[in-house]
């Protein structure tokens, strides 16, 4: 082979030189390199699960979250009902209590009013006693002896009883 220009021993060193290099570059580049790879593609993988894991989370919180929102607004309904209900039970109880005091002061006004009247009443049959009595004696003293005067003056007495 040395007429074609190949020396033999040199070819055998470079066939051992590459088969060397082939086996250190398998060993110690190849081997974690394929090991990289791999771990990356697990953790891709395990990324994607958490991701997809995550997302249900989400939507449960989201579900829950538009349960506890239509919880609150139910409650909070039911809250405003109730101070409705209380707010006209109040105002039923200030009715009714505006409408006793008004009848409280109607029948005090009555019976006030009945007094006034009652005493009126008395006063003026006193007065027109006194002037009944007054005018008999202006009118009747020229035209009546004194025991007629005392008897009309009794009969008039008698009948204002």
């Amino acid at each position: 082979m040395e007429n074609l220009g190949i020396d033999l021993r040199l070819l055998i060193a470079q066939v051992i030189n590459f088969v060397l290099f082939f086996i250190i570059v398998k060993k110690f580049i190849m081997a974690p390199f394929s090991k990289f790879i791999t771990d990356e593609k697990q953790r891709e993988k395990d990324k994607d699960k958490h991701l997809q894991d995550a997302k249900r989370i989400e939507e449960g919180l989201v579900v829950k979250e538009k349960e506890f929102n239509e919880k609150s607004q139910k409650e909070l309904k039911k809250l405003l009902d109730d101070a409705k209900k209380r707010a006209e039970a109040l105002t039923d109880e200030i009715l009714e209590k505006a409408q006793k005091e008004a009848e409280s002061i109607k029948n005090k006004m009555k019976t006030q009013m009945e007094a006034e009247r009652d005493a009126l009443y008395r006063d003026v049959k006193s007065k027109v006693a006194d002037l009944s009595i007054e005018l008999v004696n202006e009118g009747l003293i020229f035209a009546l002896d004194e025991n007629t005067k005392k008897k009309v003056t009794q009969r008039i007495l008698k009948n204002l009883n």
